[in-house]
């Protein structure tokens, strides 16, 4: 008996060895039951770089949703965002910053972005604001944050500008506390369009199931976020009805909504530096509110807008009135565009497709912020895993070339953040020095200010040559 079940070992292991050989030469476009089998190779560990095989990563044929996650997944990518981003001082102190980065300038066409050097010259005198969109890697205002802290601090202004009603991000934005009741139903570039309710230019409309409310208190250590003067708050298709709001939390204050359709501006302001506002609606549906600025004067304003799991080209599901009418108000000298670390993750790509989708996307920006300079930031590195062997996902250097094609097809200036952040392999180094989360694509809060310290010395060192 002991002889025949020692056959049969032999004989399952020889059958397992068989079949995995045999798997390991189904093409890797080959689906079963619709799941995408990807490529197994045996020897992934021992081949040299020169025999790696990479013919899995081919363009697709199918074009990806702009919304790569779906809703039912937040709760998951929101745990996996407080991993990467929350890291305790000890580790910060820790960190030795030793990577290999690059003063990499911009390319494309660097003459558009004159306009917004030209309007930094009267930050003094008037607002000079900048839209910085991107996904995942600008949740919690980080990135963003040290660029407007860098900004305010040279050219003047106070205060984290513009801010959704409700966010997914609220548990560790690094500027603000922001928080809000739970009878706010919420449409945006994250779920997708729902009907005829307009998104907002920053991504986001909220409206209210009954009496709702929504706070904001400054925190963190940035200085010239630690304050404001006035609110803006900005919605369309009220009722004729009032909201009721209130700074540093001192006695409620009632305002009259202005009827009708297109965005309307409702400025609120404090009698002195102010740290809090709340605002509180007075019934159901009382109007499709886009959000909340918070300002202080003249200056910089930097507005965060972070699209989690979006390839960028949801900006098709914002109307054309919304992008009219916010331009009027907040005339954007400047739009950062952060997008395409998405598409990696949906396996096969079809890059012609989102070429073509961002370049409409561009052309349609340029149609409504006709002057606005407008950069586009290339995607950083990202790694992948093959066996044991961790190296730059090939679908990198194709994202580079469809960014830069995008680029030369709208006439706009683009940043190689790849080659900034030290090239081919350069995630690891970031990883290993502490200013990357081991997900290897997510900066941590470390490697955000480091991230937003190069961006913003490539700007500003511009600058200054004109």
């Amino acid at each position: 008996m002991f002889k025949d079940e020692k056959n049969h070992s032999v004989l399952l292991l020889c059958l397992t060895i068989i079949f995995t050989i045999m798997i390991s030469y189904i093409p890797a476009d080959t689906k079963i039951l619709n799941y995408q089998l990807k490529k197994i190779d045996l020897f992934m560990d021992i081949k040299p770089d020169s025999l790696m095989d990479f013919s899995q990563f081919k363009f697709g044929q199918k074009p990806l949703t702009a919304n790569l996650f779906s809703a039912s997944m937040n709760k998951d990518i929101l745990e996996g965002l407080l991993a990467y981003t929350k890291t305790l001082p000890s580790e910060l102190n820790e960190a030795n910053n030793e990577v290999q980065i690059k003063n990499i300038p911009l390319s494309g066409n660097v003459s558009q972005m004159n306009y917004f050097f030209q309007a930094l010259k009267q930050a003094k005198s008037k607002k000079v604001r900048i839209a910085d969109y991107g996904d995942s890697g600008n949740e919690g205002d980080l990135i963003t944050a040290d660029i407007r802290e860098r900004f305010q601090s040279e050219f003047s202004g106070n205060g984290v500008g513009m801010m959704a009603i409700t966010s997914q991000d609220i548990t560790f934005r690094v500027t603000t506390k922001h928080s809000f009741s739970d009878n706010w139903k919420t449409v945006s570039v994250l779920t997708g369009k729902e009907g005829d309710i307009p998104i907002g230019l920053n991504g986001f409309v909220s409206i209210p199931q009954g009496v709702a409310w929504v706070q904001y208190e400054t925190k963190g250590p940035y200085k010239n976020s630690k304050y404001f003067t006035s609110a803006k708050v900005y919605y369309t298709n009220a009722k004729a009805s009032s909201i009721k709001y209130s700074f540093n939390n001192g006695a409620e204050q009632t305002a009259t909504l202005q009827a009708g359709s297109g965005v309307k501006e409702l400025v609120l302001s404090a009698s002195g530096n102010a740290t809090s506002f709340k605002m509180t609606t007075t019934m159901a549906y009382q109007a499709q509110f886009f959000g909340v600025s918070l300002e202080s004067g003249n200056g910089v304003y930097v507005d965060n807008y972070p699209w989690r799991g979006n390839s960028g080209v949801s900006f098709k599901d914002i109307p054309d009135f919304v992008k009219k009418d916010f331009q009027k108000y907040l005339d954007y000298k400047l739009l950062i565009l952060t997008y395409g670390a998405n598409m990696m993750t949906a396996g096969n790509i079809n890059f012609t497709w989102y070429e073509n989708q961002m370049i409409k996307v561009i052309q349609d920006l340029k149609t409504y912020f006709p002057q606005t300079s407008i950069l586009l930031v290339g995607m950083g590195d990202r790694v992948t895993k093959r066996g044991s062997r961790m190296f730059t996902d090939p679908n990198v250097y194709k994202m580079h070339q469809s960014q830069k094609n995008i680029v030369n097809a709208t006439g706009i200036t683009y940043w190689d953040k790849f080659d900034a952040m030290g090239g081919e392999n350069s995630m690891l180094d970031w990883v290993n020095s502490n200013l990357a989360s081991k997900d290897y694509g997510h900066l941590n809060e470390l490697g955000a200010k480091k991230m937003a310290g190069m961006v913003s010395d490539l700007l500003i060192d511009e600058y200054r040559k004109k």
